[in-house]
């Protein structure tokens, strides 16, 4: 696993000498024989290292290991350019000189171990009826929601506003998208839902309301209604007037 060479020398200095010290700057917690190579969380194979020397052993890490072993550290290696407000190992010079010729050699690697094997998030991974029915079976065991969860929800959504922008924008990426025929089906099944449903109290009224004075504007054969205090908008687009007004 690990070869015996002048960086395997440096890394169990730089290990040694970390035991016992008490440092009162920030530090970096390091497994002297990483996890992936089969090291534990034991106290005697954790130290704490400032972030120069942490990036430092998983560099000597690199030297000092081949094959396989060497592939994981690489990955380790690549994961040191992690930062945020906890991590700030990026204050190291090091980086600079070594971390470009590391980071072509990961890419390499990485790109030689995920040779045929199908792309998850791109589709590569087939759905199978198993899996469908795996999904519809969770689906059915999630509890219903509670009225409570209904009542937040409803509080979150109604009242929005989206600007007159946003909703052109939303009209507009419709436009040419296919909408139907719905099949018998799908008619069938929504029908069956509605059947003996009532309306509630002031529906006309809320339909009514949200339709009113809609214009009717066409464009390439393409007809639609909008507000009219957007309607400038539309037409400096291009629209023209046309079709006929909303009954009210």
């Amino acid at each position: 696993m690990f070869k015996e060479n002048k960086y395997s020398v440096l890394y169990a200095s730089l290990t040694n000498r970390a035991k016992g010290r008490i440092l009162s700057e920030y530090t970096e917690r390091h497994h002297i024989i990483p996890q992936s190579l089969g090291g534990s969380n034991d106290n005697d194979n954790l130290v704490d290292l400032t972030a120069r020397e942490h990036f430092i052993c998983h560099w000597l890490l690199i030297k000092m290991t081949e094959g396989v072993a060497r592939s994981k550290m690489l990955y380790a290696l690549h994961g040191m350019r992690a930062e945020n407000r906890y991590q700030q190992r990026y204050s190291s010079t090091i980086t600079a000189r070594v971390y470009e010729r590391y980071r072509i050699e990961h890419a390499k690697n990485h790109s030689e171990r995920m040779k045929g094997k199908p792309v998850w998030n791109k589709g590569g991974v087939p759905i199978t009826e198993e899996h469908r029915s795996n999904l519809r079976a969770a689906a059915l065991k999630r509890p219903k929601p509670t009225a409570e969860a209904i009542a937040k929800r409803l509080e979150k959504v109604i009242g929005q506003k989206r600007s007159d922008e946003t909703r052109k924008k939303m009209s507009l990426a419709h436009i040419g998208k296919p909408k139907g025929p719905m099949s018998e089906e799908e008619k069938l099944k929504r029908s069956r839902t509605q059947t003996g449903v009532a309306k509630k109290e002031g529906h006309s009224d809320n339909v009514r309301n949200a339709t009113l004075g809609n214009i009717s504007i066409n464009k390439d054969g393409v007809e639609k209604k909008v507000k009219r205090d957007t309607l400038d908008q539309w037409l400096v687009d291009g629209w023209s007037l046309g079709g006929k007004k909303r009954k009210q």
